[in-house]
């Protein structure tokens, strides 16, 4: 499968033109990750969004005082990393491949000008960060919820 079959046959580009996924794909390439490789890791340089194609992903963070915390859990046709959208550009959390992880990595630069460039490709990336970010959004909420939680659920 060539590299824009691979963008086109993701969720987000369902509603995009030959052209427009073109336009994505020329700011993609395909990575591959061995269980325990990092794909993101808190506070570097946010550089890079990525789809996770086959494998799993571990969402995690580092909490003073609480250690690593896993988030969530993503996998194929899912997104991972959304800090490269907004200064200063710097992760916001570890993710961790599970499993053997193939994925399309985007060069944050190159995606950021195309979505400046055509509206209808922004419009198409955003909706997806807005689902990564609600999700992730909800994975925090639970996971305070269970660290302030009384000992043995009692309120």
């Amino acid at each position: 499968m060539t590299l824009r079959e691979l963008v086109e046959s993701q969720h987000f580009c369902r509603s995009l033109s030959p052209g427009q996924c073109d336009g994505l794909a020329a700011s993609a390439q395909e990575r591959h990750y061995a269980p325990g490789d990092y794909l993101l890791s808190q506070h570097a340089p946010a550089d890079t969004f990525y789809l996770v194609l086959e494998g799993q992903v571990e969402v995690k963070l580092a909490l003073p005082g609480q250690g690593i915390v896993t988030l969530e859990t993503v996998g194929p046709d899912e997104a991972v990393g959304w800090s490269w959208f907004q200064p200063p550009y710097r992760c916001q959390f570890d993710a961790r491949a599970v499993t053997a992880v193939h994925a399309l990595a985007f060069d944050a630069e190159r995606l950021r000008a195309l979505m400046e460039r055509d509206p209808v490709v922004g419009y198409a990336v955003l909706k997806t960060l807005v689902g990564t970010l609600s999700e992730r959004v909800q994975s925090c909420r639970l996971q305070v919820l269970d660290v302030y939680a009384p000992p043995g659920g009692a309120p």
